[in-house]
């Protein structure tokens, strides 16, 4: 091998060591500012408000949802997961109580947000700022109680069979769509995103015939996963101004062929690459910055 083959080799192994170097600090710092946040056990003291987007943003004067209720039950709370805006707060107790009055059977309530909101060290790219909330499709007998075991690590239920159009009818009930529609029904809720099958079975059981039905489907967003849990997400408060919104939903009901059938696309696209077990070629890792947050939120991270 020529000498000049080799330089150019060795300049090329500097060059790739050297962005994985960065690669890696970048992950490194993206992990450290995380795990940053996921180590606050306090909220902010102050006002709340909530600051930035629901991707990137914190949350100041959280108020902490009380681990059991009328009509619900907070799961895993060692993760500490069950802060909020008080809207937020607010919403979850207005509809497990109005589940509770119906007989629906007890709410399982997943993660909100953290002490601060912010970045979380795994399971959610949202939940930042307060106003996002998992509530499981799993429902209790009305009254019951989940042992501390099942509590700490519960089990979800999937409401969809693999490959299937629609919620599993074994499973689905009509008090499950009940449920979402009285979600989607309160004011404060802004979107509420389901797995595309559950929107299908929604579309179905709820022909929108009224204006009101259209507004309330509009709302239910499919997307992917969410087939053992519906994801509440509410609009701005006004007491936040620094809270960003997304944009608006589009109009009709999302119940309609096209919206479907690219779903369907979608999904069969995620499911053939999952299925491809064929190794990506080598090639050099890129650098990914950390997340940011906006500057508002360096204060509510450092607040004794």
């Amino acid at each position: 091998m020529r000498w000049s083959t080799i330089r150019r080799a060795m300049a090329l192994g500097v060059v790739l060591l050297g962005v994985a170097f960065l690669w890696l600090g970048g992950l490194t710092s993206a992990r450290a500012q995380q795990d940053d946040w996921s180590r606050q056990t306090t909220p902010a003291p102050g006002p709340a408000r909530a600051i930035g987007t629901y991707t990137e943003g914190c949350l100041s004067g959280a108020v902490a949802l009380p681990l059991h209720g009328a009509g619900y039950t907070v799961l895993r709370p060692q993760r500490l997961r069950y802060f909020g805006h008080p809207h937020l707060i607010a919403v979850v107790r207005d509809l497990a109580a109005w589940a509770d009055a119906n007989g629906w059977g007890t709410l399982l309530v997943g993660d909100l947000s953290q002490p601060r909101g912010g970045p979380m060290s795994f399971g959610h790219a949202s939940h930042e700022i307060g106003l996002d909330a998992d509530i499981w499709l799993r429902l209790l007998p009305p009254g019951q109680r989940l042992s501390p075991e099942d509590r700490d690590d519960p089990t979800p239920v999937s409401m969809v069979r693999p490959g299937a159009g629609t919620a599993d009818p074994t499973r689905w009930t009509a008090t499950h769509s009940a449920l979402v529609r009285a979600a989607a029904q309160d004011p404060r809720v802004a979107r509420i995103f389901v797995n595309p099958a559950i929107k299908a079975t929604l579309c179905d059981a709820f022909p929108a015939d009224e204006p009101e039905d259209a507004a309330w489907l509009r709302k239910v967003r499919p997307w992917y996963g969410h087939d053992s849990h519906m994801h509440l997400r509410l609009s701005c408060p006004t007491d936040s101004p620094s809270c960003r919104e997304q944009d608006p939903v589009p109009p009709g009901t999302g119940c309609d062929p096209p919206t479907f059938a690219w779903w369907a696309e979608q999904i069969a696209a995620r499911q053939a690459a999952q299925a491809d077990t064929t190794p990506p070629p080598a090639r050099p890792p890129v650098a990914r910055p950390p997340q940011s947050v906006p500057p508002d939120c360096s204060a509510v991270l450092s607040a004794r």
